[in-house]
């Protein structure tokens, strides 16, 4: 006689199999939260050529975000347009980050619809513009970060 054949022995199977499917299910899904490992920025690199002017210091105020775009000019992206994020902490720094997510590769945008964030509209994502972390939604690593820097009345990015 085959094990399974009696009915509690087949309602224990069946409700063991589902109770562990959802418990994987579960676990795949997460808790939304974006503390990784890989969820650790990485330092600005160092500006290298002549740069790109992607916005003005009139556009891009202390304290404001910018959504940008630009061709890049080196690797092997060169001469594809590309989406970036920029942020201004004071007077003389910029910092440049891919508009492009972590999560599944959505745009993220400059502005979040509360608080002061970058933020993917796919899936919820938001990303600190201070280092570019991941800090809510699917998301669970940083936003790559490019140079740049503050020319005159000019922001530049090294892309």
């Amino acid at each position: 006689m085959n094990p399974l054949s009696s009915p509690g022995t087949r309602r224990a199977f069946v409700g063991t199999t589902v109770a562990a499917g959802a418990t994987l299910a579960l676990a795949a899904c997460g808790d939304g939260s974006s503390a990784a490992p890989n969820n650790v920025p990485s330092a600005p690199p160092e500006p290298v050529g002549a740069g790109t002017v992607v916005a003005t210091t009139a556009e891009l105020a202390v304290g404001t975000r910018l959504a940008v775009s630009a061709v890049r000019t080196r690797g092997e992206e060169a001469g594809q347009e590309a989406g970036f994020l920029l942020f201004r902490p004071n007077r003389h720094t910029v910092l440049a980050y891919t508009a492009i997510c972590t999560h599944q590769g959505c745009a993220v945008g400059a502005k979040a619809p509360e608080g002061e964030a970058f933020y993917c509209s796919c899936h919820g994502s938001y990303f600190q513009p201070e280092d570019g972390k991941a800090v809510a939604g699917p998301a669970r690593g940083a936003l790559e970060r490019f140079a740049a820097q503050i020319k005159g009345e000019q922001v530049l990015l090294f892309i």
